[in-house]
């Protein structure tokens, strides 16, 4: 099902399958800003990924002696949420473990998505309950898809900038493009701060980066329309879109972990990143979308 809040800037819109953003829409401007999933190119929008970032080596991790199926991007994207709260400004979904996701992730656990609208900004909160008598391990991470362009031209009119200049590493991915190679190299910018963006630069999947001032936008130097994204307190941001197909949109993905390393099943005790949560106690992670018109 379909839910929508609205303020005097925004109208959102939020599909219960995967707790998903469905829409970001401007009431000044009647711009759409959030990919709408043409299933041609892809039929994603927004996904929430817990309690796993990208894919495990051989599809599988161990945990407590035992060996568990994982599903790229973990088990919310593929699951129905209920809507718990709905106030004039937010939306609360909630996912709960069940027999059947126990078959892939061992814990039991409360699962929450708020979305909560603020002026120009749309903030996306995860926070996740730990119900289970021992600790929990998990990771968060956004994938929303920005339509780009957004204001005239062409997708490679526009730029990444960054809210300051910082050491930034691009984490390597391996040969297939689709676990890390557990490698960074040093990933300089214009002026320390810009990339103008390229199809080319995702013929090889996702660039991931660490170490970034934790805000980006997206510009275009022909307007004073642009998006940017805070997601302060994710050690990486992912930016992707499908590969080889100059796809019209760039997904910006604020990740607390990394996928797999190629050639190693993950053990999810040890697996660097994770986010460890004790009993009784909860664990939260936001990042917001900002458009500025």
């Amino acid at each position: 099902m379909i839910y929508s809040i609205e303020n005097e800037h925004l109208k959102i819109q939020v599909n219960s399958q995967g707790a998903q953003l469905w829409s970001i829409f401007s009431k000044k401007t009647g711009v759409e800003y959030l990919w709408q999933g043409d299933p041609a190119v892809w039929s994603g929008r927004a996904y929430n990924l817990f309690p796993f970032i990208g894919r495990s080596y051989e599809g599988i991790f161990h945990y407590d002696g035992k060996e568990y199926p994982s599903r790229s991007h973990g088990l919310a994207r593929y699951f129905e949420f209920a809507l718990e709260l709905q106030t004039e400004n937010s939306l609360t979904f909630l996912f709960t473990d069940s027999e059947e996701t126990k078959k892939e992730y061992p814990f039991s656990f409360e699962f929450r998505v708020t979305f909560l609208l603020k002026d120009n900004a749309l903030t996306t909160r995860y926070t996740v309950k730990n119900i289970d008598a021992r600790e929990l391990i998990c990771a968060f991470g956004g994938h929303p898809g920005i339509n780009v362009p957004f204001d005239g031209g062409n997708f490679e009119d526009y730029y990444l900038e960054f809210s300051k200049a910082t050491p930034i590493e691009r984490e390597l991915l391996d040969k297939t493009d689709r676990f890390m190679a557990n490698q960074s190299v040093p990933y300089p910018l214009e002026d320390g701060v810009k990339l103008p963006l390229k199809h080319e630069f995702f013929a090889h999947d996702a660039i991931i980066l660490k170490n970034t001032s934790g805000e980006v936008a997206i510009k275009t130097p022909n307007s004073n329309r642009y998006v940017s994204v805070a997601y302060h307190g994710y050690p990486f941001v992912g930016f992707w879109q499908m590969a080889n197909i100059r796809p019209q949109y760039l997904c910006v993905e604020p990740w607390s972990a990394l996928p797999a390393i190629d050639g190693k099943i993950v053990e999810l005790e040890t697996k660097p990143y994770m986010t460890h949560v004790q009993p009784n106690a909860e664990s939260s992670m936001s990042f917001d979308v900002i458009i500025h018109e």
